[in-house]
């Protein structure tokens, strides 16, 4: 009698452990070189800049970027983690009176979706997903001048834009895929929006470590103290991913 309550328990206790152990994790870090182009607006007038891969490396005082997922079953949940800090200088289209236009921007994203598993076989994967994407933006815009005191303007805001988006992923063999993320959202009255479009080839070492090369763009509106702001982002990819 004692020998078949025993086993009862331990067949009442398995599917707990199993789903305790449901469980899957993988954290990433990446590198992002992309190119930049700014739009921004000020008291003096709207300042156009472009910077190539090479000027953003040549300017770029600071970086951190990262990935973190956990999925049990259809439903996953991930986020993403960038931080830029950039310090270029440009001409300025204001004549002789400003030559020059220094505009420093401290740029912290992060995007937290929850995803749902539509297709999931041994070919490959794909997912709707919804989620928000939070900036953190702060830009000190300096106009230098010999003919008169130099100008400084600065700005620091924070907003969320909800986002919805699906992420597929194919399998080439056992070792080669292919992946790709579209994104977008933001608010209907213009006053904010983002969207990126990513897509990868990946190479899994074993069942544990991978990584990713592929092309990233980006592209951020919006109205800060009634001044627009543009951002676009677009370069190359290149990540390790830890599946455990």
């Amino acid at each position: 009698m004692k020998s078949s309550v025993a086993a009862l328990a331990a067949l009442a206790l398995c599917p707990a452990a199993a789903q305790a152990q449901d469980w899957q994790f993988q954290a990433s870090l990446y590198g992002w070189f992309p190119a930049l182009d700014i739009t921004l607006d000020t008291p003096r007038g709207q300042v156009d800049a472009s910077y190539s891969i090479q000027d953003v490396l040549d300017n770029l005082s600071g970086a951190l970027m990262g990935t973190f997922e956990a999925r049990t079953g259809r439903w996953g949940f991930f986020g993403d983690l960038f931080y830029s800090d950039l310090s270029p200088t440009e001409k300025t289209p204001f004549g002789q009176v400003f030559s020059e236009a220094k505009v420093e921007t401290k740029l912290t994203m992060f995007s937290g979706y929850a995803a749902y598993r539509v297709w999931d076989t041994p070919q490959g994967t794909f997912d709707f997903a919804g989620g928000f994407r939070a900036f953190w933006l702060n830009t000190d815009t300096t106009l230098r001048s010999d003919v008169v005191p130099d100008q400084h303007f600065s700005s620091d805001n924070s907003w969320v834009d909800p986002i919805v988006a699906a992420r597929a992923m194919v399998n080439i063999n056992d070792q080669w895929f292919v992946t790709a993320l579209a994104d977008g959202g933001g608010y209907f009255d213009g006053s904010s929006s983002t969207w990126q479009i990513y897509g990868a080839v990946g190479y899994r070492f074993n069942p544990t470590w991978s990584m990713q090369f592929g092309y990233r763009y980006m592209n951020i509106e919006k109205e800060l103290g009634g001044n627009d702001t543009s951002l676009a982002l677009s370069g190359p990819l290149i990540g390790v991913s830890a599946r455990f």
